[in-house]
């Protein structure tokens, strides 16, 4: 009864640490891994010089086959948003959904053998320095909405990509026709691809992907967390149409050979003059202005301007409908193939300027811009240098102290513009357990970003420290 006393009951202190324990436990768990989690922390995937998130508002454009692929895919043909939440809402038991799923993961997460069943030649089978194997969860085997489509285990016929970020280790996996066999109790795939987020290197000329173009996917998505973030979306989309024609830069891979069907790894941008309707939400506003900057890379073969996205429960298709129809083929420009942002390759005179010496990079921190992981074996790192110990935009090159940790076996490191191609040439050679320095004045890109590359040619994972003096 209300008012009454509540009778008194005994409970061992130790029940209670043990049961408090295990909440904590399972809590902490279930925080680690993550399906669509908030990527903003890591955004935008990949360099600032990485072809999606560089800005193609004033690139060149396509005078010779850019209007033939508008009307390949046919001028009035309307833009779709191919991403969105459950097929249906209403029925608890579906796990049918829209959009690409993603998920995120600690570095502790183990890893899984995955067997390739299509392309295993041009699959990564695991991370570089590694254990073989996708950090998949287990849950994937026979939950729901893990894998694109959202079917438990996957599936051996559809698509079914999964995508799993190592947010510690900066390590994206992917993963195309995933499948797991209980008849055989193991994972397997079509293809698989892994890329450092930070790095800029591309598949193979050839090679697949998780993607038909060769290239990842999750940096293309439109992702609830930037559309409803406070900065403005700073990368690509990725986009279909309904045959291609060969590949170009970025793309590495072909998956069709039809005449007057524009290559894997065309690029569209929405024209300056569009006019974006001050009437639609600011979030749509925001996607269609990153059009206009970013543009749009053709990804893979599939429905004529459909743009993929992630898949949140919160995305509102009422809304998205209607306002991407809007927009049509028409309304975009085709840039030049393959382009890239010019690299210098020399400059004027330059004058140094000194700082105080000042960390710019230690790979035995924990991770993070200044931080690790270390360089993986044979593998690159990207970083950026403007903004940092008071090295502003204008910055040329660096004076810097480079030093290598304890090497594990002999080897040599190279650095590069963060936009050009890694070297065949050395800044610092090291043999087996040494620590080595060198000084060095180290070029940075010439797109405006100040970035800096390096290229680890060891075959063994390395820890490197870069001391900034001048620039």
């Amino acid at each position: 009864m209300p008012g009454s006393p509540r009778p008194r009951t005994v409970v061992s202190i130790y029940g209670i640490s043990i049961a408090i324990l295990i909440l904590t436990l399972a809590a902490s768990a279930s925080a680690q891994v993550q399906r669509g989690a908030d990527l903003s922390a890591l955004s935008p995937l990949f360099p600032a010089d990485n072809w999606w998130n560089v800005d193609v508002s004033a690139a060149p454009l396509d005078l010779v086959n850019g209007g033939n692929y508008i009307n390949f895919i046919g001028p009035t043909r309307g833009l779709h948003p191919d991403f969105g939440g459950d097929v249906d809402p209403s029925n608890p038991a579906s796990t049918a959904i829209y959009g690409m799923v993603y998920v995120s993961v600690p570095g502790s997460q183990p890893v899984e053998p995955v067997t390739f069943v299509e392309f295993g030649d041009q699959s990564d089978p695991g991370a570089p320095g590694r254990a073989p194997g996708y950090p998949i969860p287990v849950e994937a085997r026979t939950e729901g909405k893990w894998i694109e489509g959202g079917d438990p285990g996957g599936g051996a016929s559809g698509d079914h990509h999964m995508l799993i970020v190592d947010r510690d280790n900066r390590i994206l996996y992917e993963l195309y026709h995933t499948h797991w066999n209980p008849a055989l109790a193991r994972w397997e795939a079509g293809s698989g691809a892994i890329f450092s987020l930070d790095s800029d290197a591309r598949r193979p000329d050839t090679w697949t992907s998780a993607d038909a173009a060769g290239l990842a996917i999750l940096p293309g998505l439109i992702r609830y967390d930037e559309a409803f973030g406070p900065n403005p979306i700073r990368h690509a989309f990725r986009f279909t149409v309904r045959d291609t024609n060969g590949y170009v830069f970025p793309a590495s891979h072909e998956a069709g050979s039809r005449a007057g069907a524009p290559p894997m790894g065309t690029r569209l941008r929405l024209k300056a003059g569009t006019v974006i309707s001050p009437t639609l939400p600011a979030y749509v506003q925001k996607i269609f202005q990153a059009m206009k900057t970013y543009g749009l890379i053709v990804a893979d073969n599939g429905s004529d301007m459909y743009i993929q996205g992630a898949y949140d429960t919160r995305w509102d298709n009422g809304v998205l409908n209607p306002a991407f129809s809007g927009l049509k083929a028409s309304d975009f420009e085709v840039v030049a193939p393959g382009w890239q942002p010019a690299v210098a390759t020399a400059t004027g005179a330059l004058q140094l300027y000194t700082v105080p010496p000042c960390r710019l990079l230690d790979t035995r921190n924990p991770s993070g811009p200044g931080g690790g992981p270390a360089l993986p074996p044979g593998g690159q790192r990207v970083i950026a240098i403007s903004g940092s110990c008071g090295i502003p935009a204008s910055a040329k090159a660096v004076a810097v102290n480079i030093t290598v940790v304890a090497a594990p076996q002999a080897g040599r490191v190279g650095f590069f513009p963060g936009n050009a191609l890694a070297p065949s040439t050395a800044s610092v050679n090291f043999s087996a357990g040494q620590t080595r320095t060198n000084n060095a004045l180290l070029m940075l890109a010439s797109s405006g970003t100040g970035t800096l590359g390096v290229q680890n040619f060891a075959g063994a994972g390395l820890n490197l420290i870069l001391d900034v003096s001048g620039f």
